[in-house]
């Protein structure tokens, strides 16, 4: 027993002095772990709060608000249909007036005269129905007779005109291709020497190019230009080039076969040896003025303008040459061209005849128809339709002379309606209408509300939808409306477009007053029995699909993000929704 107590003893003390050892190490790691805690819970990310609210199941109702304002049904602007001077005022502002009731009058002198014109009229329309119903006489069934055949023998004698002018046409044509003939036969060999001598002298002209280029091309002359920087050089070149191919591509171009088209073809090659003339005469006074260097010596300069200035002179001799052959193939061909211009002459004439006749065979055959056709119709007795046209012109007469009879009455303008004027714009002597209304009133007609709604609420009104308004003069009551018309087209209001929609007092209300406002509310849209959430908890993704945040728990930082189907906009904020159920929470904001 003792042998145990004292083991126990022993084993006490040695712990004690363990535990005294380890002391300072035990309390260092307390304090470790303390500072550790501390810098965590100082720098770990602070938890998110959120806004929620609770998923409810009740009615909705959905409502498109504005300010109303009281307007007459009837809201009058009366003007004058017709442009006079203004001669009698009845009224004034303020004044009740009785439907029919005189407001206003105009001069009425010229209406007065288009009243007895529109009476003419009808007895004149009286007066034709009256004929077709008596029937054509005597008298004028020869009149249309004699007409008829004096157009039938004009008409068979213009077609003989015709014929006689294609017959000389024929002959003439004939005539001309014998000259023309004849011409080419006679000039052929004169022609074909006149293109060899115009592409010899081509040729010619061709050749000085080539030398000319030749003496540019030389080292010492380019030697002299490179050095002396002429003047017109760069030109000469550009001409002297472009001159050689015309007159390379005259030279291989197909030779003319007539006359007039060697001629032609001896222009072109004369205009093209005179410019060529003008090349060379550049590209001599260019060579002439280049100073002299150690390569290009005076000897040089010498030749080489000897050289040009022969080119100058075959050049030269080849343009009088082509001025002798373009002469002597004209003076040739004159006899034939003044034949053949007359003979052409000849038949254009002899054309117009031809065309004349076809237009006056047409003109005349129109004439005869409609002469034969007007004989058949006097000698015919009258058609019932006939008959009924005439009626019907009657008829037109006299309802134009309603209208000028009308528009007499016009002159006077009248109050349409019962009811009270608000303005009147005309004075004794001016001229009406202007771009002012003559006389405006109010009916005596129900009452309305105008209310002006966004371009987003207008899609959810229609027609005979209820609603209310509070007006400012009766706040503890609310008056109720009924939806009656819907502006199509928008309205401008302080610059931003507006929809006007007019509500019907669904009661009629003799207290209230035109002008008086109020906010006016439409119910556009009513669910019974409905899961709402406020609208700023509805969320879209990018694809377009429409989420809610629901916490998984409600005192839990954890949520989902559950897709749903929207419905009803109501009052208060709050939308319709599938996809969430009646008690959950959901996320409105989420505050970081």
């Amino acid at each position: 027993m003792n042998f145990y107590l004292s083991k126990i003893i022993s084993g006490a003390k040695e712990s004690l002095r363990f535990f005294r050892r380890h002391l300072k190490k035990t309390i260092a790691g307390f304090v470790v772990l303390f500072f550790a805690w501390a810098a965590y819970a100082a720098t770990r990310p602070k938890q998110p709060e959120y806004v929620t609210q609770i998923a409810e199941r009740t009615d909705l109702r959905q409502l498109v608000e504005a300010v109303g304002t009281i307007i007459s049904d009837k809201d009058l602007e009366l003007q004058f249909p017709s442009v006079d001077i203004v001669m009698q005022v009845y009224v004034k502002e303020g004044d009740k007036v009785k439907a029919g009731q005189r407001l206003t009058a105009l001069r009425s002198g010229s209406l007065a005269a288009a009243v007895t014109g529109a009476s003419a009229a009808v007895q004149s329309a009286q007066a034709q129905l009256r004929e077709l119903q008596e029937g054509s006489r005597p008298e004028d069934i020869a009149i249309i007779e004699a007409q008829v055949a004096n157009k039938r023998a004009s008409l068979e004698a213009v077609k003989q005109t015709l014929l006689n002018s294609e017959e000389n046409i024929r002959i003439a044509n004939e005539e001309l291709a014998v000259l023309e003939k004849e011409a080419r036969t006679s000039l052929s060999g004169e022609v074909g020497t006149s293109v060899s001598t115009a592409l010899q002298y081509l040729a010619s002209a061709k050749t000085a190019l080539q030398v000319t280029q030749g003496v540019f091309n030389s080292n010492e002359v380019n030697d002299a230009v490179v050095k002396n920087l002429p003047s017109g050089y760069d030109t000469l070149i550009v001409n002297l080039k472009s001159s050689l191919e015309r007159v390379s591509s005259l030279l291989t171009s197909s030779a003319p076969a007539d006359y007039q088209k060697t001629l032609r073809f001896l222009g072109q090659v004369r205009t093209e040896i005179n410019m060529v003339s003008d090349v060379e005469n550049r590209a001599y006074d260019i060579l002439s003025n280049l100073s002299l260097t150690s390569y290009f010596t005076n000897t040089s300069r010498e030749t080489n303008k000897t050289t040009l200035a022969t080119q100058k002179a075959n050049v030269q001799t080849a343009l009088s040459t082509m001025d002798s052959t373009i002469k002597s193939l004209q003076d040739s061909s004159a006899a034939y061209d003044t034949k053949i211009v007359t003979k052409e002459g000849e038949i254009r004439t002899l054309t117009g005849n031809r065309d004349k006749a076809k237009a006056d065979i047409a003109t005349y055959e129109t004439s005869l128809q409609i002469d034969q056709a007007s004989l058949a119709l006097k000698k015919a007795p009258a058609r019932q339709t006939d008959l009924d046209t005439a009626a019907a012109k009657v008829r037109q007469a006299q309802a134009d002379l309603a209208r000028a009879a009308a528009n007499f009455n016009d002159t006077i303008l009248t109050a349409p309606v019962d009811g009270v004027i608000t303005h009147v714009n005309v004075k004794t002597g001016e001229v009406r209408p202007s771009a002012l209304p003559a006389v405006t009133m109010i009916g005596l007609s129900p009452y309305r509300i105008e209310m002006f709604v966004s371009e987003v609420d207008i899609p959810k009104v229609d027609l005979s939808q209820s609603g209310a308004i509070k007006l400012d003069a009766f706040p503890d009551r609310k008056f109720q409306l009924r939806a009656g018309e819907v502006d199509g087209a928008s309205t401008d209001k302080d610059g931003v477009p507006k929809y006007r929609i007019k509500l019907d007092f669904v009661f009629p209300h003799d207290e209230l007053k035109i002008g008086m406002t109020g906010d006016a509310e439409i119910i556009t849209g009513e669910k019974d029995d409905v899961v709402i959430v406020p609208l700023r908890a509805v969320l879209q993704k990018a694809d377009g699909a429409k989420y809610v945040r629901v916490l998984k728990k409600p005192k839990d930082a954890e949520f989902e993000e559950r897709t749903v189907i929207t419905g009803l906009e109501g009052e208060g904020g709050n939308i319709e929704v599938e996809g969430v159920e009646e008690g959950e929470t959901v996320i409105v904001l989420i505050k970081q």
